[in-house]
């Protein structure tokens, strides 16, 4: 089984998503825990995992995806030197996810 380091986009322990998941908490625990326990597991088994739902969205980007009660949750992560940096992070109401959104993540990537 590989493990891969779960780091902050830019610096590895803080960033926008940190900053985001850190509200979450506080706002709605319930779907902290869920997303924090994903995490965990794309941690812990990588991009193979079947117990959470990640896609990928091209050119080395790739999605982290969570419904839980009636929001859909979405962190963009790239893997780089054994390394899931999350990118950005999105709660969305329709199935298609913004363009605007996916480059931000893009661009944050080519940053790594």
């Amino acid at each position: 089984m590989s493990f891969i380091k779960i780091r902050y986009y830019p610096e590895g322990s803080s960033g926008p998503v940190k900053d985001y998941l850190d509200a979450l908490a506080t706002e709605r625990p319930a779907a902290y825990v869920k997303l924090a326990l994903d995490l965990e597991i794309l941690g812990a088994e990588s991009l193979r995992s079947k117990q959470i739902t990640i896609r990928p969205l091209g050119q080395g980007l790739w999605e982290l995806k969570r419904l839980f009660e009636g929001i859909q949750y979405r962190i963009f992560f790239c893997v780089e030197r054994g390394c899931a940096w999350l990118l950005h992070a999105i709660e969305k109401k329709s199935a298609k996810t913004p363009l605007d959104d996916m480059r931000l993540a893009r661009r944050r990537m080519r940053g790594i």
